[in-house]
């Protein structure tokens, strides 16, 4: 062995906790500045998202993906809603841009296929509203939905209506807080 092995085979336990300390301090830093970069934090403070999200969760939101891509199905977003009236609310990405949404026996149906929900959902729709007809969105529109469908403040409601892309403020991606739920938003 050469003598720059041995030295770092032979490293103290002690330089090894410091590395792992400078290591775990680096990480939290990233972590505030990506959180200060990429928009926040957002406070659930209803159940609308349930089951995906719990009152008093705590959600770093990225307002800097929808710079480079378009909203996915299954995002959770948060926009501004109501003709600009200063609602924020938050909900996930069910119908895309140039999708025709039709609820129908308390199914989602995207372009007549019926849309598997199972992952974030419970039960059936029982409010269908603006989607109970056929409804094709336009080239920047996107049809929203909250996880707990008896909560109908959402595309379905007129007041809230198709989000326009604009609108959306930024993607909710990472869980902080409580610390035993810590992980990605799905």
């Amino acid at each position: 062995m050469t003598k720059r092995r041995r030295r770092r085979s032979q490293k103290s336990p002690l330089s090894r906790l410091l590395w792992w300390v400078f290591f775990a301090i680096f990480l939290v830093i990233a972590l505030f500045v990506s959180v200060l970069l990429t928009g926040g934090t957002v406070d659930i403070t209803d159940g609308s998202m349930n089951p995906s999200l719990d009152i008093g969760d705590r959600i770093i939101e990225d307002r800097l993906t929808y710079l480079v891509r378009d909203p996915g199905r299954g995002d959770i977003i948060q926009f501004s809603a109501g003709e600009g009236n200063g609602t924020v609310l938050i909900r996930r990405v069910v119908g895309l841009p140039g999708e025709t949404v039709r609820i129908s026996d308390g199914q989602v149906y995207i372009n007549s296929d019926r849309l598997d929900e199972s992952a974030y959902t419970a039960g059936s729709v029982q409010y269908s509203g603006t989607a109970s007809l056929p409804l094709t969105l336009s080239e920047d529109e996107y049809f929203v939905m909250a996880d707990n469908r008896s909560s109908n403040f959402d595309s379905r409601d007129p007041t809230v209506g198709n989000v326009n892309k604009a609108d959306i403020i930024g993607r909710l991606w990472l869980r902080i807080s409580p610390g035993e739920r810590f992980g990605r938003v799905n």
